[in-house]
């Protein structure tokens, strides 16, 4: 049996991310650079050291495939995967909240949506709670959500296009509890979870960062397809948690904000394990 072949069959480590996480990760940093489609078995090779089974991989794949998140090619028996128009629009939403969005400036002010969308708009109700999640709303209660950035264009513009300007009240307002505003934060947004998540992400990744520069420096540098592993774990692990961030301002997060410094750790181990990635990559895809 190859190097390869024994390199396919080992899963290196389970990642914690969602399967979609998983793809768009695997399309935006490996795929789309080698023009855009893959053979499905390639595919499943390049998700098996990451500790998925192929038929967990293959159920995970249908699962998106009925969202039309994939363009498949038939050639003779093999189908390749690409990604469709809304399969390039979730991975481009994933990878500008991961890697572009910054921790802005706070002016002070709260925000807040309220709305009384009726039950025979449920399915545009539970959209727009998704999307106030996902704009890094909280919520104070089932009809009432709450954020420190100014997102009324963005909440404008899914209220124009789903016609519920009637049902939905948009407010500013000041803090003014018992509590500092610091700490109502921390309660609403449950910043203790988040940041216990980065904490853990950096522990991890500073050991492997401590592995990789120690097994280089001896002449026993770690093989290609564990370089790949980790570095697709790194990339996949960072985004599921920068996709449950906020991104609150700095202001009104903990001094010496774990956030900022798993950014830094991540853009220095991703370039670090590159080369070795890429190659157990190519290696692959040129079976």
């Amino acid at each position: 049996m190859s190097k390869i072949s024994r390199a396919l069959r080992k899963p290196h480590r389970k990642t914690d991310a969602r399967f979609p996480t998983v793809v768009f990760t695997l399309f935006g940093a490996y795929i789309i650079p080698r023009g855009g489609e893959v053979r499905v078995g390639d595919l499943i090779g390049l998700i098996r050291p990451l500790g998925f089974s192929a038929n967990a991989i293959r159920l995970g794949l249908s699962r998106m495939s009925r969202y039309r998140v994939f363009k498949v090619r038939k050639t003779g028996r093999e189908s390749r995967y690409s990604l469709s128009t809304k399969g390039m629009k979730g991975m481009e939403q994933g990878r500008v909240r991961a890697f572009e969005t910054e921790y802005r400036a706070w002016d002070g002010k709260l925000r807040l949506v309220a709305y009384n969308i009726p039950e025979k708009s449920r399915n545009v109700r539970d959209k727009f709670r998704v999307r106030l999640h996902n704009l890094g709303c909280a919520s104070l209660s089932s009809a009432v959500w709450i954020s420190p950035h100014d997102l009324s264009s963005e909440i404008t513009r899914f209220i124009d296009e789903n016609r519920i300007a009637q049902f939905v009240e948009l407010f500013e307002a000041e803090y003014e509890g018992p509590r500092s505003v610091k700490e109502f934060v921390a309660s609403t947004w449950n910043i203790s979870d988040l940041e216990n998540g980065y904490r853990g992400f950096i522990r991890k990744y500073t050991k492997l960062r401590s592995r990789f520069r120690k097994m280089t420096r001896i002449g026993r540098p770690m093989a290609p397809s564990e370089c790949f592993a980790e570095r697709f774990c790194l990339t996949a692990e960072y985004v599921a948690l920068r996709l449950d961030d906020p991104m609150l301002p700095l202001g009104l997060l903990p001094d010496e904000w774990a956030g900022a410094a798993a950014h830094r750790l991540h853009d220095e181990m991703w370039e670090l394990l590159e080369p070795a990635a890429c190659e157990f990559v190519d290696s692959v895809l040129k079976k």
